[in-house]
């Protein structure tokens, strides 16, 4: 009996494992959304920048989902002009005349605009509600939102490109991901992890250990840096 219940928690467990571990890893694992919006289409042929859309990046803790507003101000010039009327409006980018994959689906985006509606799109990045990832300390430190979105500027459909599992985030701020020169450079002088030891240092406290255990720590893995 004993043998059994080992045998049945060790299978719990490895289920348990699997399922913290599943993550999308490709376009082919990535859910359909209400409107074809091709990141390779506006990040990389119109090298349009993620702040354009994702305008709190910098200053909240969610990157925030464009409202509709910001998508036809480009594909309906003057929509929100004075005086202009949401029944009105009418697709001026890609031409309203061609029948094409793309004129169909910014017309899908005109009539969430004519109803005053939000487009429902579909969530790709969650992490669980114990633990926060404040996108506007992580932009920034300077990190590029390749860095844990992956190439979304080669995307059709976007996918979750990293694990977001707690490991993951542990390695980051532990030194242990690689980034780019002008990141790490950029993360070395802007991080309050880095910036405090300096401070503890200067103040003649003794930090060897820190820089013994972790010489190329970023941020704190203090558990109520990311669970408070």
């Amino acid at each position: 009996m004993k043998r059994a219940f080992t045998i049945l928690g060790l299978a719990l467990l490895a289920i348990a494992a699997q399922s913290c571990r599943k993550y999308s890893a490709d376009e082919g694992d990535a859910p359909d959304q209400p409107i074809a919006f091709y990141h390779s289409v506006h990040a990389g042929q119109n090298n349009i920048p993620c702040m354009y859309c994702h305008y709190t990046a910098d200053r909240s803790v969610d990157a925030g989902i464009p409202a509709v507003q910001v998508c036809v101000g480009c594909h309906v010039p003057g929509s929100s002009a004075p005086g202009a009327v949401a029944s009105q409006a009418s697709l001026a980018f890609p031409t309203a005349q061609r029948d094409t994959f793309w004129n169909r689906n910014a017309n899908l985006l005109v009539d969430y605009w004519k109803r005053g509606a939000a487009v429902p799109w579909v969530r790709i990045h969650k992490i669980p509600e114990h633990a926060k990832f404040p996108h506007f300390m992580h932009v920034n430190a300077g990190l590029q939102c390749q860095t844990c979105h992956g190439p979304v500027q080669e995307m059709k459909k976007v996918y979750q490109f990293s694990s977001l599992r707690m490991g993951w985030c542990i390695e980051c701020h532990r030194g242990q991901t690689p980034l780019s020169a002008a990141e790490e450079a950029s993360v070395r002088e802007r991080s309050s992890f880095i910036r405090r030891v300096r401070e503890l240092r200067a103040a003649g406290h003794d930090v060897a250990g820190v820089a013994a255990t972790r010489p190329n720590q970023r941020a704190s893995t203090d558990c109520v840096a990311c669970h408070y």
